[in-house]
């Protein structure tokens, strides 16, 4: 009887350990992120990797996690808040100025209309092959075109030795291999 319970008792534990590991899922590990906008004629306001967000405003945030090992076929969900029309509103409306450094009731009204023509969109990429990690950088070329670049030798060749100024957008995405327009 005694043996009986014992073996019961070490099954028992054995299928509790194994329920726990398929609960522990693939092993994840914390980098930062960044979002590079190679289209000017847009802002990004902010953008996920596969839910987890990064402001568009540029710069290093920390931090987002990855699966740790690539898989073959490994894909991501981008979602990206854009504002299509920066610094004008439809109509080709300015921004009224503020009066004494101070946002005016026009301003504010301006920015709710603003605001209004954002647009948010998503897109399931495919995430290339990585190895050694340098962060994740969300890069959006014209066309509503987002890309992935995770591992530290592909970001190196892509973003060394680009030029700076306005041809930096246009190398940048010439080295993707993007589309310079959408026209």
């Amino acid at each position: 009887m005694q043996k009986r319970w014992l073996t019961a008792l070490v099954f028992s534990i054995l299928a509790l350990l194994a329920g726990c590991q398929s609960l522990a899922g693939e092993e994840m590990k914390g980098v930062p992120a960044r979002v590079v906008n190679a289209d000017k004629s847009i802002s990004i306001i902010r953008a996920t990797f596969n839910g987890q967000g990064v402001s568009g405003g540029g710069g290093d945030e920390c931090c987002i996690s990855i699966p740790r090992k690539w898989k073959p076929e490994m894909t991501a969900e981008i979602t990206w808040e854009k504002d299509p029309s920066p610094e004008l509103n439809p109509g080709n409306i300015p921004p009224p100025k503020w009066k004494n450094g101070s946002s005016t009731p026009e301003w504010r009204e301006w920015m709710r209309i603003h605001k209004s023509n954002y647009q948010t969109l998503s897109k399931i990429v495919n995430v290339p092959k990585y190895e050694r990690t340098c962060g994740v950088s969300l890069i959006f070329l014209p066309c509503d075109d987002p890309r992935v670049i995770i591992d530290c030798d592909q970001d190196l060749a892509i973003m060394n030795n680009l030029p700076g100024g306005e041809k930096f957008d246009s190398e940048l995405i010439r080295r993707l291999g993007g589309r310079q327009s959408c026209r």
